[in-house]
């Protein structure tokens, strides 16, 4: 019995902890992100293919045939709690794709569900739009669950052929997943100049309601053909990020490592295969 009471303490304080990072962490943790998005300090908005689809689904317009892509993070070292992610998509033509997606972040006491529905299509040659159906799920221990449905979209739009910007609203009606409980509601806009084949240098901005907006600044340099060097930052909440990618052909490993000023760090890896 003492042994239960101290486990179900010991929960009782992983709850509440979480439940802060929830807030104080302007729900960067808990909304789906690609690891490579991860490691660049949230800047992933110009992303195609099938990591698009925990960011920008305008991206899903290019895929050409099939793509799994799956992440894990271990959200500050909390023993209980992690943060993963799961996507599936198919290209449904030339110039169009689409994907199924889920992510899933905290622990018995607390979790938020979440499934994609996402659409992705080219509407010129220099314009990709996508939109996502989204059905939210919130688990609290002795609170019951609450679901809700919501929505995100976004395009990506070269604006030369080194300079490309992405856009994205997710859940842009601020819809509750019950009352004084908000969904995350963010707006994304990002830039990525590609300085050579090589170096990309990118930034971007992240605005949330009720908070500040946040500057991102991020740096990929591909130092061999099948491996690529990530670093990344952003403010609203300061984080330092870094990782790197490994193609294998059909197959690429991601990882990435996140610090965040007061909360600590939380390292990532995930896997992608595209054909």
């Amino acid at each position: 019995m003492m042994y239960r009471s101290v486990m179900n303490k010991a929960k009782w304080i992983i709850f509440s902890l979480g439940s802060i990072l929830l807030y104080a962490d302007g729900n960067s943790q808990t909304e789906p992100m690609s690891v490579d998005g991860r490691a660049s300090g949230q800047w992933a908005y110009t992303l195609e293919g099938i990591q698009s689809s925990f960011s920008n689904q305008a991206g899903l317009a290019v895929m050409k045939g099939f793509g799994i892509a799956a992440y894990g993070e271990k959200t500050h070292w909390l023993p209980e709690f992690a943060n993963v992610g799961l996507a599936v998509g198919w290209s449904t033509g030339t110039n169009s794709g689409m994907s199924v997606n889920f992510s899933s972040y905290g622990i018995e006491e607390f979790r938020q569900n979440r499934i994609g529905l996402a659409y992705g299509m080219r509407l010129t040659s220099d314009f990709r739009v996508g939109v996502q159906i989204d059905w939210y799920q919130t688990s609290i221990e002795s609170y019951g669950q609450n679901s809700q449905l919501t929505f995100r979209l976004g395009g990506i739009y070269n604006i030369f052929p080194t300079l490309m910007a992405g856009f994205h609203f997710s859940n842009p009606v601020g819809m509750e997943i019950s009352g004084n409980h908000p969904l995350p509601s963010d707006f994304n806009f990002d830039l990525e100049w590609l300085i050579s084949s090589q170096l990309s240098v990118g930034t971007g901005l992240k605005k949330s309601i009720d908070e500040n907006p946040g500057i991102k600044v991020a740096v990929h340099y591909q130092i061999h053909p099948n491996f690529k060097l990530m670093f990344g930052t952003i403010t609203q909440p300061t984080r330092f990020s870094f990782g790197f990618s490994l193609d294998l052909n059909d197959f690429r490993l991601h990882s990435a490592g996140s610090y965040h000023q007061h909360l600590g760090f939380s390292p990532a890896a995930g896997i992608t295969f595209e054909r």
